[in-house]
């Protein structure tokens, strides 16, 4: 005869048709935990916090500016930033750059009093004295084209200038994309050849766009900065370090073709120069939401940060707000405050 604990031994039909349903409550709840997670909003939002937090952290570290594109239409968010892609400081001959970029001399001399160490002269050099660092795709060279110097989302020229007299002359041109030029009144012209696009879709070199400073910025055997930056919004020069000159523009550079050469004229650049830089703006790879996620009407086109990481004033002169749409009818807001911060 069985004992009685071992008659109550298992579960019952009832009992187990109980703990079944407590189990099924149990699952609809965590489901609906879960559901309220919102994975799919948080992924959304994470992406346009990292592309914007990219552009900022990309503005602070090379101390440049940096911008996020936005299109709504595609549903794309990208970030673009300031890149160096080229250095130069003229210690020696032949003239050695950063990146593998080394220099073609026809004619200019190294100086040992430069701005930093040596520099490169062409004071008293012969006619169409001039260095030449192969950056395009010329049969001369045998080389191919660096990507690195596409120059049509803009780009930023930075160096020593000192005249050596009051003269001017042709600096520096990346081939018939860019350059800079000096007067005799000490001024400063920088320019560009825009793209120009025909109504049956042909592209061609247009003519210079120049902008032009007030003379008097620059004095012979004096050594002075100068930085010309373009970022398809405006274009701007820089003399050590205060903004001389401005000038609205949106045309995309022509593409480099051509050798970027110091002293490019016949008549040779009456100075020297030192501590070149050229930086191109280059975006990262651009980042799509997910279906059923939309921006929402009134969302900025672009979010510019100023060198340093705060927003640029000039274009936003109060915090940016914005939003994300989602299919069914919620939102999630996204700001940007004026130092820069992503919240």
């Amino acid at each position: 005869m069985k004992s009685a604990l071992a008659r109550h031994a298992g579960f019952t039909l009832v009992e187990l048709v109980v703990v079944m349903g407590i189990i099924a409550i149990l699952l609809g709840v965590g489901v609906g935990l879960i559901a309220r997670l919102n994975v799919g909003d948080r992924a959304s939002v994470g992406i346009v916090h990292s592309v914007l937090r990219s552009a900022r952290n990309w503005s602070v570290a090379r101390d440049a500016p940096a911008r996020v594109r936005i299109d709504a239409k595609s549903r794309t968010v990208q970030a673009f930033g300031l890149a160096v892609i080229g250095t130069w400081h003229f210690e020696a001959s032949p003239v050695r750059g950063a990146f593998g970029i080394e220099g073609v001399s026809f004619g200019g001399h190294i100086v040992t009093d430069g701005f930093t160490g040596a520099a490169l002269s062409f004071v008293g050099e012969p006619k169409s004295s001039r260095v030449e660092m192969p950056v395009h795709l010329d049969p001369a060279y045998d080389l191919h084209l660096d990507p690195a110097y596409d120059l049509s989302r803009g780009f930023s020229i930075r160096c020593a200038v000192r005249p050596a007299r009051d003269d001017g002359g042709d600096l520096l041109a990346i081939g018939e994309t860019a350059g800079i030029e000096t007067s005799d009144d000490g001024s400063i012209r920088a320019w560009f050849a825009p793209v120009i696009v025909s109504q049956d879709g042909e592209r061609r070199r247009g003519s210079r766009l120049v902008l032009a400073t007030n003379g008097g910025l620059l004095r012979p055997g004096r050594w002075s900065e100068v930085e010309v930056q373009y970022d398809c919004r405006n274009m701007r020069i820089d003399v050590d370090g205060s903004t001389v000159a401005l000038l609205a523009e949106s045309a995309a550079p022509w593409t480099v073709e051509g050798p970027l050469a110091i002293s490019p004229s016949t008549s040779p650049f009456p100075g020297a120069i030192d501590a070149l830089v050229i930086a191109a703006v280059s975006g990262e790879e651009r980042r799509e939401l997910p279906k059923g996620v939309e921006f929402a009407t009134g969302t900025p086109k672009e979010i510019v940060f100023a060198a340093g990481g705060g927003l640029d004033r000039d274009v936003h002169p109060e915090a940016v707000r914005f939003a994300l749409t989602f299919d069914d009818g919620r939102e999630a807001k996204i700001l940007v405050n004026l130092h820069g911060t992503v919240e």
